[in-house]
């Protein structure tokens, strides 16, 4: 029996979102590999009758009853990653062209009357085999930085379950480079119009680290009447969750104050890479318009005291929870069917 190799893995998603749950579209975006994470369907309800008497020890019935589908991908962010993904999540993308140049703004923003969550076609070749599997959504992601690396991405992902031998050739990865710490700022304060955050203060010499996470509670439905055993729908939950987390080198005691004092903030945190094209530049660029610390431990890292900040977010009644815009040379919504 030989091993199998890892190498020439690569994973592909469709820059087209599917019409339907079953509907396949073209996987024409390059993805990293993620070897420890495999995309595979897996078994959601074996049966075995351990609970019946039937005169055995040990059961003597089975029947896998459905399937599911679950994973992440998690790799250095690019926009072009956070844009398929976030998409998906949020449920919205406006694209725009900026100005007098070739490159577009795709604005993310919660879509709270979709019910069914976009879907996408991933292809994964793992070395040896390659698998298609259609349907798969995205449940939420995390944005994450530190000083002195690269910003990480990883969306959190389910499917219908359903795999087919796939014969896609390895598409062409996009020019983009990853973003990294020096790509960006976090400011906190100031005001919001919807487009552009003003009268901000930057933290960002002071900030160690921050995690970002959105979660729109989706989950798989199994129709009744579907003998496939796979997901018939994948369905927004009622809530969506945002998550701040950010430790801050203590100069003062700003973020304690503003705990107790129930402070509103806006947070802008402008990821900004190279040129794309003319004024624009490559970026991932998040406000949330209404935040306030939940949390604002005291700590010590290196010899430097640092609060450990909570932040919750909330929704502001004209701009919502959070805006999300990724600037990239790429012209369509990325949810966009044709």
């Amino acid at each position: 029996m030989s091993l199998q190799s890892l190498t020439g893995a690569w994973r592909a998603v469709s820059c087209l979102s599917q019409l339907a749950i079953g509907t396949a579209q073209p996987a024409t975006d390059l993805l990293t590999f993620a070897g420890t994470e495999l995309m595979e369907p897996e078994p959601d309800t074996f049966f075995e009758n351990t609970d019946e008497i039937t005169g055995q020890l040990v059961p003597t019935k089975h029947q896998l009853l459905n399937m599911k589908f679950a994973g992440k991908h998690k790799a250095k962010a690019t926009p072009t990653s956070v844009a398929l993904f976030a998409s998906m999540a949020m449920g919205t993308d406006t694209s725009t062209l900026i100005g007098a140049t070739t490159a577009y703004s795709h604005l993310c923003q919660m879509n709270k009357t979709i019910v069914e969550v976009p879907y996408r076609t991933l292809v994964e070749n793992d070395g040896t085999n390659q698998f298609s599997f259609t349907g798969v959504a995205c449940t939420g992601f995390t944005i994450s930085g530190q000083r002195g690396q690269f910003v990480e991405f990883e969306a959190d992902l389910i499917g219908r379950a359903s795999e087919a031998t796939d014969a896609t050739a390895e598409p062409t990865a996009n020019a983009e480079s990853y973003l990294a710490y020096g790509n960006c700022d976090f400011r906190q304060g100031g005001t919001y119009n919807g487009t552009a955050v003003t009268g901000d203060a930057s933290l960002a010499a002071q900030l160690v680290n921050f995690k970002l996470s959105y979660k729109n509670g989706a989950k798989g439905i199994y129709n009744v009447g579907d003998a496939t055993g796979n997901v018939g729908a994948v369905r927004r939950g009622l809530m969506a969750t945002v998550e701040l987390d950010a430790e801050i080198e203590l100069v003062d005691r700003t973020q304690r104050a503003a705990l107790l004092a129930g402070t509103e903030y806006v947070m802008h945190i402008p990821i900004i890479g190279g040129v794309a094209n003319g004024t624009a530049h490559y970026g991932v660029d998040i406000v949330l318009p209404r935040v306030a610390f939940k949390a604002a431990k005291k700590g010590a890292k290196d010899g430097i005291l640092s609060v450990a900040g909570k932040i919750a977010v909330f929704a502001d009644p004209t701009y919502g929870a959070m805006d999300l815009r990724v600037t990239n040379l790429h012209t369509e919504s990325y949810l966009a069917t044709s």
